[in-house]
């Protein structure tokens, strides 16, 4: 009688044991099911971010730079040049802008068309960006203006320097096909805080000293104070 007992507990534990056995056995299927998922979903996340931040880039890119010539644009521009105000303020030095407007643009939007007017303004950016310095910011305003923010020049004849290389990288005439053309450029300087500490303030002056200088010869540039 005790023995039939104790074989009746025995095959009770071996059931019980069997039954751990499967219980764990589906333990780790579900816990390796739920690994997979987890691994699945974070590969999952971590593709999302990428495509917003990927899409955010894009973004930045169409908010703050032109997409004819890939220069800053105007907010960008305004957005570093109240940077180098900040800057100079603090540490005392100087800075300047120089705006530039391309001669007889319009004339070549008139007779050659819009698409040879974007070739113009492309390559008139290329010949911008190889005549000032690296640390220098060229960025397109609008149409045919451009604007060169200069920092850490030592005099005036630095700054005069740069601006006559642009004078005369853009005078050197274009070659379109079979068409030559000549467009030249009027550059107006404006710098702080000789003529003004706000950034609309020495656009603004800057842009004047442009307008006179077309004025009266083209194909050259003046600060603001001459």
């Amino acid at each position: 009688m005790l023995i039939t007992e104790l074989e009746k507990q025995i095959r009770i534990l071996k059931r019980k044991i069997a039954r751990s056995e499967e219980n764990r056995i589906l333990l780790e299927e579900a816990l390796e099911s739920h690994i997979r998922a987890l691994s699945v979903g974070i590969e999952e996340l971590m593709k999302s971010h990428e495509t917003i931040k990927a899409s955010e880039e894009r973004f930045r890119q169409l908010a703050l730079y032109d997409t004819l010539t890939k220069l800053p644009n105007r907010i960008l521009f305004f957005e570093r040049l109240e940077r180098s105000i900040f800057r100079a303020k603090r540490f005392r030095h100087s800075l300047a802008i120089l705006f530039i407007d391309l001669d007889r643009f319009k004339q070549i939007n008139d007779n050659f068309g819009h698409q040879a007017g974007d070739a113009v303004l492309q390559e008139a950016s290329s010949r911008i960006v190889s005549s000032v310095r690296e640390v220098d910011t060229v960025s397109r305003l609008a149409g045919d203006e451009f604007s060169v923010l200069l920092e850490m020049f030592r005099s005036r004849s630095e700054i005069e320097m740069i601006a006559s290389r642009i004078v005369s990288s853009l005078a050197t005439p274009m070659r379109l096909h079979s068409n030559v053309l000549e467009i030249g450029a009027s550059i107006g300087i404006s710098s702080y805080p000789t003529d003004g500490e706000k950034p609309d303030e020495l656009l603004r002056k800057a842009d004047i000293a442009m307008y006179n200088i077309k004025k009266r010869t083209g194909n050259a540039w003046q600060f603001y104070t001459d």
